[in-house]
């Protein structure tokens, strides 16, 4: 089964100054807490993580370097590194997600809302049984940039098309 999507992201400061843009407020040092749901598994409890994080700027201030460790009740490390940047181009933030703990790799775009102050994104995988399946990631970030939230839901192709349950949503606050 796909290793659910987590991470960070932002609000506007430092636009003309940096080509980080939206993403600069990442940078600095997180803690915080994390849950995963298991929807399609009755009777699951909850995984419950702690998060610690540290976010620098790298490639010459182009993109958010995030390395973050997430530590399960039971004391379990695992590594995710994951990189930002804002696509010119395209006009989206790029994110790409390394884990220590699941072979692949996940890369989608997010688009930054101005109403609601929100990036959303979506992402395509292979769930259990060979199963299509989408995700998408909501992110939001608090007026002060001290406070990062993000919610995870997904769909799985053979399920009601209004079914799409929470999977995984985390809070960070920011610590310097």
């Amino acid at each position: 089964m796909k290793v659910f999507l987590f991470t960070i992201l932002l609000p506007l400061t430092l636009v003309g100054q940096s080509t980080l843009g939206r993403l600069a407020p990442l940078v600095g040092v997180w803690e915080g807490t994390a849950t995963a749901y298991y929807p399609r598994e009755k009777g699951k409890e909850p995984r419950i993580e702690t998060v610690q994080a540290e976010c620098k700027r790298a490639l010459k201030g182009t993109y958010v370097e995030c390395l973050s460790t997430w530590t399960s009740q039971a004391g379990n490390n695992r590594e995710l590194r994951t990189f930002f940047n804002f696509d010119k181009r395209q006009n989206f933030y790029d994110i790409l997600y390394l884990y220590d703990n699941w072979p692949g790799k996940v890369n989608y775009a997010l688009y930054f809302d101005q109403k609601t102050k929100t990036f959303s994104g979506q992402d395509y995988f292979m769930a259990e049984g060979n199963t299509p399946a989408e995700e998408k990631v909501t992110w939001q970030i608090s007026e002060d940039g001290k406070t990062v939230t993000s919610i995870e839901y997904n769909h799985y192709e053979n399920e009601k098309p209004d079914y799409w349950p929470k999977t995984f949503e985390f809070t960070w606050k920011k610590v310097e």
